[in-house]
């Protein structure tokens, strides 16, 4: 097997995580840009990704804005003692417009035509006054490159953000077609894991949950 990373490149480690469950992901509903915060279970689900955290000299830690990624930012923090913590707006969710607090059934209820055009392309319909995934993506791309030519990150950074957030990072440090977005999962309360160089990236893990986290290698 030939060894396409170069031996004199420096590599970050990046963890992304996902915020823990908010009333919305337990009921289903399309979140996005809401700012709503974790449930009593996702605070515990996030003390949990906390402790994993504890043996790993986290450098710095990202979040976005929206307190249920705050939460569980601010529960990482804790867990690792980290004085340096940054707030990126670039690693908000992606805005759902007008289908915000909605559950994919009651958008198909409520508007049938909207509906059948996301589903023969949801990666370039985006809903009314929302983003389409293509732009999505591209969105996060710049705002990782923000993060990582602009930021001292240290070598081993912790991004607390949303599925979506997570599922464009993946795709952009691959260099996969932005057509795979919805065949990557990303529970609640999960950890992945890039390592991550200027030429080349390799995804360590995806989607790491609570129930496994004592069987993983950081």
């Amino acid at each position: 097997m030939v060894d396409l990373l170069d031996s004199t490149e420096q590599v970050k480690q990046i963890y992304l995580v996902r915020h823990g469950e908010t009333s919305a992901t337990e009921k289903g509903r399309v979140c996005g840009n809401s700012d709503i915060g974790l449930t009593a279970e996702g605070l515990e689900q996030v003390d949990m990704v906390a402790s994993w955290f504890y043996d790993i000299q986290i450098d710095s830690i990202f979040s976005s804005p929206l307190l249920r990624a705050v939460q569980t930012a601010d529960a990482i923090a804790k867990a690792v003692m980290q004085p340096t913590y940054y707030k990126h707006s670039g690693l908000v969710e992606k805005k759902e417009g007008d289908w915000e607090g909605k559950t994919y059934w009651e958008i198909r209820d409520e508007n049938q035509k909207q509906w059948e055009k996301w589903s023969k392309d949801p990666i370039n319909y985006a809903a009314p006054n929302g983003e389409n995934i293509k732009d999505f993506v591209a969105r996060i791309d710049r705002a990782m490159t923000d993060i990582l030519s602009n930021y001292e990150t240290g070598n081993r950074i912790v991004l607390t953000t949303h599925a979506g957030v997570i599922r464009a990072i993946i795709i952009n440090a691959l260099n996969i077609p932005v057509e795979n977005f919805f065949r990557i999962d990303v529970p609640v309360a999960s950890i992945s894991k890039i390592d991550w160089s200027s030429n080349y990236s390799t995804l360590k893990f995806t989607g790491l949950s609570p129930e496994e986290y004592s069987f993983a290698v950081a």
